[in-house]
């Protein structure tokens, strides 16, 4: 019995020699605990990333016009045509846009009176403060020939 115990704690101390040996580097017997990370730099360039956005005051009254000024920037590598941007009250052809370009353009939006929505909407009808543009969208084709759609942000102005 002394001899099967002594056979399998020779064993179990040689495999623990050859799990230690697996794990240590033989020429200067220290572990190796190396941590290889491998990266790949590459550059993405995209073919369309276009940027459109809308700004305008932060306040205004009501019965008033405001200027919403609209620019549509090619941020992307190569040039994108046919650019339209279009809302249910404007639609622009701007053409081509080439690489690092901003094309702008401004649209005058009147602010309704509580009376003048009223007449069309009745009694108990206001304008919404704040007073919300929604966007507008952007169309163009891109380097490799397809058509791309992106939204502009929205606009709230806070009526006084």
């Amino acid at each position: 019995m002394k001899s099967k115990i002594g056979i399998i704690a020779i064993m179990g101390l040689l495999m623990v020699v050859v799990f230690v040996s697996g794990c240590t580097d033989q020429t200067n017997n220290q572990t190796n605990t190396s941590n290889v990370t491998n990266t790949t730099n590459t550059s993405t360039v995209k073919a369309f990333d276009v940027k459109a956005t809308m700004t305008g005051p932060s306040t205004a009254k009501k019965g008033t016009t405001v200027s919403i000024n609209c620019s549509v920037t090619n941020q992307g590598s190569s040039q994108v045509v046919d650019v339209k941007a279009q809302s249910q009250d404007f639609n622009r052809n701007l053409g081509t846009i080439n690489a690092g370009q901003t094309k702008s353009f401004t649209w005058n939006v009147y602010i309704p009176t509580d009376s003048e929505v009223q007449e069309d909407f009745g009694d108990n009808a206001t304008v919404s403060n704040p007073f919300y543009i929604g966007g507008f969208a952007v169309t163009g084709t891109d380097s490799s020939g397809s058509i791309r759609t992106i939204n502009s942000n929205s606009l709230n102005i806070n009526l006084s």
